[in-house]
């Protein structure tokens, strides 16, 4: 069980490291769950050498695919490399795994902290103060304000709350990951808490609200990645806080989940050897209770196994005693124990019960923190259905009323449409009803006026009529007659009105035409409207104009022949220019060609200068080596030489290189060449960075250009 669980801890690092060179493959920064395997042979041969294996990263050669999963990624490494995992135990199966969680962290670390950067400036969330680093005295430097982004927490923080997110991922219903790594909202938020809970901060205020909305009842939802992990974090985590403050925090939370830590603090042990009260700093874990002189937990005095038979006793206070009494029963020994505070002796007694009751027989038993995180799994998943369905409800009742009154409201504007129909109507038939009843009373009395005036009017009408009717006669036959004449007239003018205006109708329809073409013609011959007036009065005149308008569109055409010709001629020379600066552009792309072979023989012969430059350091290097050596056995010979009994003082040998025997070993000339070998290396070093600075000063200009 316990390598199966490693096992997990080391596939939730891979998926990190194979997440980040997913997302660092493409140029949008979005997960294809692939990566290709030339990405995957420096990770493979960094593994590779964590396990002793050589050239792990040639097992990527029998792959046929270019682009690999995950799942294949797994696979692969499991066949090929990670099955050497099941051979180590213990201590160094512990550290085996911790150095691949480095591995895959140092690959992690800076694009997640990118990520976290980069979401923080944009939400404009740089102002938190927990974005110090370590200096190298260890302490912290808060950098904001300074020219360089700001840092969320440092390496070690970072890699801590890395691992804490690991442990808190979710899983499936048959308790195997879920890829992407995830983890609840709730459970950083909790993190958060926990943190500020034991250092002594303030707790972050959770307004369920904010997260997701109300009305999102979706797990997915709910589940962030470690990213958002880190932020929900630094977001609850209030910016007055001191650095180092957050960083023991994180250091206690950590401890806590990772290995198992359910409590600790001060309480006041009774001894059994030497009976007496002495404080003692305990700490509490899954297995046993550990208690240790202070909270430095250095000095370790004793442990105390917990079994299913443990139990705890309570103990009334007694005036002049001990308060907060409770004894710690084991089938082997007792433990009395006494606590600061009433709350603190529950608490105690109440975790120690939670873990005798843990205690399982097998080894498959989850650990505290897991079950405690299985737990809550269950309670969120369990409160966010009740909220969910509540939801749901809510919204049906909702729905019902909104419909209910949409319904009501429609009922009420037909009623109200209906009556003001109705009211318009009364109002309309009482209108008319009125104007019916006035016209008829005024056509009654206007009937009756003109009835009354009709009967006079008719007699004196009768008479009058008798009188005038032969006049009458009279005057219409005359009137008849002066009309017919004055009416033939009239048609006689109107026809010659008529012919008149289509006669000038028709003029001014051919003068329009005539001015319409000369105006299409050319804006010059305006004036020839005028001109044209005058013809009708000289015919001479006329003839020697239109002679002129003859030689002037003669003229027009030559110039409109010249001005092709000239546009032909510029054709001409734009055609033979464009040649020219196609040529040019070849030979621009030709130098340019040549220009990119030399940056390339540059290049080359820069690395060739750095390879000289290195083996010129190396020679340096051992030269110094040497140097140091002799000058060692000189003061050996110096130290050696004067321990020795003083003798008579010798004049030194006019000639050094002559011995007994002959002429030395070492002669002078042996000297001057290892003299010159000297100075043609540092010549060699010379020319070597001169040629490195001329390549860079090349590589230089050819960017430029």
């Amino acid at each position: 069980m316990a390598i199966w669980m490693e096992w997990e801890e080391v596939k939730k690092s891979l998926w990190h490291a194979f997440d980040v060179l997913d997302t660092t493959s493409h140029l949008k920064k979005i997960r294809t769950a692939q990566v290709p395997k030339t990405k995957l042979r420096v990770l493979t041969n960094n593994l590779g050498h964590l396990l002793s294996v050589e050239q792990a990263e040639t097992i990527w050669d029998k792959v046929p695919k270019d682009n690999i999963d995950f799942d294949q990624f797994i696979d692969v490494l499991n066949k090929n490399l990670l099955v050497g995992l099941d051979k180590h135990s213990g201590a160094k199966l512990v550290g085996l795994i911790s150095e691949i969680d480095n591995l895959c962290w140092m690959l992690c670390e800076n694009v997640y902290r990118q990520r976290i950067l980069d979401d923080t400036l944009e939400n404009g969330e740089n102002h938190v103060a927990v974005n110090g680093e370590k200096n190298v005295d260890g302490d912290y430097t808060n950098i904001i304000g300074s020219k360089q982004p700001p840092r969320i927490f440092c390496s070690g923080d970072c890699f801590k709350l890395w691992k804490i997110f690991n442990f808190l991922v979710e899983r499936a219903e048959d308790k195997s990951l879920l890829f992407p790594l995830l983890t609840d909202i709730e459970e950083a938020e909790r993190i958060a808490s926990e943190i500020c809970q034991t250092v002594g901060l303030p707790l972050p205020k959770v307004n369920p609200n904010q997260r997701r909305g109300s009305t999102d009842i979706l797990l997915q939802s709910f589940l962030i990645d470690f990213s958002d992990f880190v932020k929900v974090i630094v977001k609850k985590i209030t910016k007055d806080n001191d650095t180092r403050v957050i960083s023991h925090g994180i250091s206690e939370v950590y401890n806590q989940i990772m290995y198992d830590i359910v409590r600790k603090g001060y309480m006041v042990k009774f001894g059994n050897k030497v009976t007496a009260w002495k404080e003692r700093w305990f700490v509490l874990n899954s297995s046993e209770l550990k208690y240790y002189t202070n909270a430095e937990e250095k000095d370790l005095k004793g442990s105390i196994a917990l079994c299913q038979a443990c139990f705890t006793q309570s103990f009334p206070d007694k005036p002049g005693g001990r308060h907060h009494r409770f004894k710690l029963h084991t089938p082997g020994k007792h433990y009395e124990l006494s606590a600061p505070d009433l709350k603190s002796k529950n608490e105690w007694m109440a975790d120690i019960k939670i873990v005798v009751s843990h205690i399982g027989t097998g080894p498959s038993k989850d650990s505290l923190q897991l079950a405690a995180l299985k737990e809550r799994k269950k309670e969120r998943e369990e409160r966010r259905r009740r909220t969910a369905e509540e939801e749901l409800n809510r919204c049906a009742e909702r729905e019902k009323l909104l419909e209910r009154e949409r319904q009501l409201e429609e009922e009420r504007r037909q009623r109200q449409l209906a009556q003001e129909e109705i009211l318009e109507r009364e109002r309309l038939l009482a209108l008319e009803r009125q104007k019916r009843a006035e016209e008829e009373e005024r056509r009654r009395r206007e009937t009756n006026e003109l009835l009354d005036e009709k009967k006079k009017e008719i007699d004196a009408e009768r008479q009058r009529c008798a009188d005038t009717e032969a006049r009458l006669q009279a005057e219409r036959e005359a009137l008849m007659q002066q009309s017919k004449e004055e009416l033939e007239a009239e048609r006689e003018q109107r026809a010659l009105v008529e012919a008149r205006l289509r006669e000038e109708e028709a003029q001014l329809e051919e003068e329009r035409r005539r001015l319409k073409e000369l105006e299409e013609a050319k804006a010059a011959l305006e004036a020839m409207v005028e001109m044209e007036r005058a013809l009708k009065k000289d015919e001479e005149i006329v003839r020697n104009l239109q002679a002129r308008i003859l030689e002037e569109e003669y003229a027009k055409r030559e110039e409109l022949e010249r001005l092709q010709a000239e546009q032909n001629k510029k054709l001409m020379e734009e055609q033979l220019t464009r040649q020219e600066l196609e040529a040019a552009h070849r030979l621009k792309e030709e130098a340019l060609r040549l220009a990119k072979e030399q940056l390339e023989a540059l290049t080359r012969e820069r690395e060739m200068a750095d390879q000289q430059l290195r083996d010129a350091a190396e020679k340096l290097k051992q030269a110094e080596i040497d140097r140091q050596k002799i000058q060692e056995r000189m003061k050996l010979k110096a130290m050696t030489s004067s321990s020795r009994m003083a003798g008579p003082i010798r004049t030194p040998d006019p000639n050094p290189f002559v011995t007994h025997r002959g002429l030395g070993a070492f002669t002078e000339a042996d000297f001057q060449r290892r003299q010159q070998s000297q100075e043609e290396e540092n010549s060699n070093m010379s020319s070597a960075e001169q040629n490195l600075s001329n390549s860079t000063q090349a590589i230089t200009l050819q960017t430029e250009l």
